[in-house]
């Protein structure tokens, strides 16, 4: 498992937001995968995982589509070259319908991750890293199909103290600070509130 080393080298509490831009879909906001506090003159590590995972939120009633109140199973992969469905699976006693997704190995595009509903109603899809969305959770209508290129690396920017894990980043804050890390990197963050911060490679 890759590691990331990040360096406060200010005197002030600063948060870091780590995130993943989409590279497929641009227009989409990029949000925290994680939010980290290094202390004052101090660091924090964190580490990267090397696989990815897919998971789906349904409406357990049909009929009420929009109230996501069922959640799949997570299916997860090591590939950045990925293919899923997501089918109708009925109980036993053929009472129940549920969702359930399929990892499928047919007409595999290269270095892309696609996600197809075969379910009857819309789902709420996410691509995962270490259990946490790297990008906002989409829906996908039925037969409508999830892309997208997960190999984006890892950013870091300062963010402000409200900042929280899985919240949309606005883009004219981390713009300021945006900096690409690369497996087993260090950053460090100087300045301060006053003055700004910057975050450089070491």
């Amino acid at each position: 498992m890759a590691k990331i080393t990040l360096i406060n080298r200010t005197d002030e509490m600063v948060r870091l937001a780590l995130f993943i831009a989409p590279v497929l879909n641009p227009n989409l906001a990029a949000i925290a995968w994680k939010i980290v506090s290094p202390p004052p003159g101090g660091s924090t590590t964190v580490n990267i995982p090397p696989d990815f995972a897919v998971q789906a939120r349904y409406a357990g009633d049909p009929s009420r589509p929009s109230e996501l109140d069922t959640t799949t199973a997570t299916v997860a992969f090591a590939e950045t070259t990925a293919a899923f469905s997501i089918d109708s699976i009925t109980s036993e006693d053929r009472q129940a319908t549920g969702a359930v997704i399929h990892q499928i190995f047919t007409d595999l595009v290269v270095n892309e991750v696609r996600i197809a509903n075969r379910f009857p109603i819309g789902v709420e899809v996410s691509i995962l890293k270490g259990g946490d969305p790297i990008y906002p959770p989409q829906v996908v209508w039925p037969g409508g199909i999830l892309m997208e290129d997960v190999r984006g690396s890892i950013s870091v920017a300062v963010v402000s103290q409200f900042a929280t894990r899985g919240q949309r980043l606005v883009q004219e804050e981390i713009s300021l600070s945006r900096t690409e890390v690369i497996d087993g990197g260090t950053l460090q963050v100087t300045g301060s509130q006053w003055t700004g911060y910057a975050l450089m490679a070491l």
